[in-house]
């Protein structure tokens, strides 16, 4: 996959063992440099060929990884890592109602969401994750945090009814929103949506303002759908139909909607969801830890419709390791269908990374390693006896604990995590933080 985007020098020349760009082939290349400028991937080709166009630029040498595009989370609640732990063994509307809602009322402030924020994003990036999705209070907050980081973030800010230390109702989640979104209107690393919480939790009015405002700023929507049965039950007790034909009768099912969860779905609603173009978003433990069902990935990717993954939050995941998200979701799509052929793994790489920054609208920019594309990029240590030997390097990134084996994240050609130290982090402070929190919230 040689190419040159332009002769300029290079800043970075980053050359590893094997190369898994994931489009435009999703396979592994040997002999691979890539080069980068102002953090964009500007020539990949032979090792030889790209380091003659560049003499004497710098060079991360590799020689026992492999390099792929950084991860993408494409649905979470990033402060919420500061709760994990929190509620378990608990189903969803109890775990809402008795554990995180509670405490968020009792906690929730900016510092919460700093702290919260930070902390994870020094775990996706010791993961191998280098965007995420994230729906909480104080949005800007998290994408101050996050672009202080160099890390790469959308913010979903949060539209919600009920009154909460954030905003005192709706009105003032649009405004606070709609300032979000012009403040980083050009910002290289954060983006904005609309984040309605979900269609129960946000009247039909408000939704329909959704949908008319995002159409006027061209912005996306991202909100929880149809995460459990009963919520759809609920839905036809409430207002006499499931909550996505409501979003499609109020003009907020269509290619800007990032549906998250979609575990409860007939196929006709697939079929509806790939006529719409709506982006799916699956977060499989999450879903079965709450026992919440089973987003049907297989089903959905058929009938062509974009698919990412997610975390969802710490709170109720425990973790972020979105190779660990993946490789549940290749097993789970696997036991659901009795069919060891579903999903198979590189399709998974996909969803991990191009799936997610389709579902977030950022495919134009990451989500492979192509000339032209920003420079988000991580690498996976093969030099352990969990990698080895690599016959195949898609099974072993999916099923071999690949984000623990991560050496080096890069946003926007940045090195921000090198070998378990933080290059734009206090880990120090982050983790003195997360302990200072475990002490209130304990209490």
């Amino acid at each position: 996959m040689s190419g040159v985007l332009s002769r300029g020098v290079a800043d970075v020349l980053v050359t590893p063992r094997l190369l898994l760009p994931v489009a435009p082939e999703n396979t592994a290349i040997e002999d691979a440099c890539v080069a980068v400028r102002e953090g964009a991937i500007i020539e990949i080709g032979p090792r030889a060929d790209v380091f003659a166009h560049h003499p004497g630029v710098r060079r991360v040498e590799l020689d026992h990884h492999v390099v792929m595009p950084g991860l993408v989370n494409a649905h979470g609640h990033l402060a919420m890592s500061l709760l994990r732990g929190l509620g378990e063994s608990e189903p969803l509307e109890a775990w809402l109602e008795n554990t995180i809602w509670p405490l968020e009322h009792a906690w929730m402030s900016v510092d919460f969401v700093r702290d919260g924020t930070r902390l994870a994003v020094a775990e996706m990036l010791a993961s191998g994750t280098t965007t995420a999705s994230d729906m909480y209070y104080y949005p800007e907050v998290a994408a101050e945090a996050c672009r202080a980081a160099g890390f790469r973030l959308q913010a979903a800010f949060p539209i919600i009814e009920m009154p909460n230390v954030y905003a005192k109702d709706a009105g003032e989640c649009f405004t606070k929103g709609l300032e979000l979104h012009d403040r980083f209107r050009h910002d290289p690393l954060i983006t904005t949506c609309f984040g309605p919480h979900a269609a129960y939790t946000v009247s039909r009015d408000n939704l329909e303002r959704v949908a008319m405002l995002a159409d006027e700023v061209d912005i996306s929507v991202q909100t929880h759908l149809h995460e459990t049965a009963a919520e759809v039950a609920l839905a036809n007790r409430r207002v006499g139909t499931t909550w996505i034909r409501l979003l499609d009768g109020v003009g907020l099912f269509n290619e800007n909607l990032q549906a998250v969860h979609m575990t409860a779905v007939t196929e006709a609603e697939v079929a509806l969801v790939a006529e719409r173009g709506v982006r799916v978003i699956h977060c499989p433990h999450s879903n079965m830890k709450l026992a919440s069902g089973v987003c049907p990935v297989p089903r959905f990717a058929a009938a062509g419709t974009t698919v990412g993954l997610g975390t969802d939050g710490a709170a109720s995941n425990n973790g972020l390791d979105l190779f660990a998200e993946a490789r549940l979701a290749a097993l789970l799509a696997k036991n659901e269908a009795a069919d060891a052929t579903a999903l198979p793994a590189a399709d998974v790489v996909e969803l991990a990374t191009l799936g997610g920054a389709r579902a977030l609208g950022l495919d134009q920019r990451i989500g492979s390693i192509e000339i032209g594309k920003r420079a988000d990029m991580i690498a996976i240590d093969i030099q352990h006896p969990s990698m080895q030997p690599l016959h195949d390097v898609h099974a072993q990134v999916v099923h071999g604990a690949a984000g623990a084996r991560v050496t080096h994240a890069f946003v926007d050609g940045q090195l921000l995590y090198e070998d378990g130290a933080y290059h734009t982090l206090d880990i120090d402070d982050v983790l003195a933080k997360a302990a200072s929190w475990r002490g209130k919230l304990d209490s």
